[in-house]
């Protein structure tokens, strides 16, 4: 969509969309509270825990980023929408030329060709 002074790709808001729903979707299945695993695989005791602890904390960051992209990827897929209509609209509009009378005018009674 062309307007004063701008382009937009309406497929890559809408593609931009997908890939933030599935960006979510990938992380939605992937807790960190299990990174941490066997503390018996560090060699010293205070790595796991200091691990687990950093993993609780990010999780946090983590669904506040998820959240936050979730909003991005609607609005994107909303503006898309929006433009799509807008396109719809202007192609009802213009669905016949209407300057064609104009070009080709219709003929008028005691007037030649």
């Amino acid at each position: 969509m062309d307007g004063n002074g701008f382009h937009v790709e309406i497929e890559l808001l809408e593609k931009a969309s997908r890939n933030m729903a599935e960006l979510v979707e990938g992380q939605d299945n992937s807790e960190l509270s299990e990174l941490p695993g066997d503390s018996q695989a560090y060699g010293h005791a205070d790595l796991p825990a200091a691990l687990t602890e950093f993993c609780d904390r990010w999780s946090v960051g983590l669904d506040a980023l998820c959240d936050r992209a979730t909003r991005m990827g609607y609005s994107l897929g909303e503006a898309a929408k929006a433009y799509r209509e807008a396109d719809q609209a202007g192609a009802d509009a213009l669905s016949t030329d209407p300057g064609i009378d104009v070009v080709e005018p219709m003929p008028m009674p005691g007037m030649g060709p």
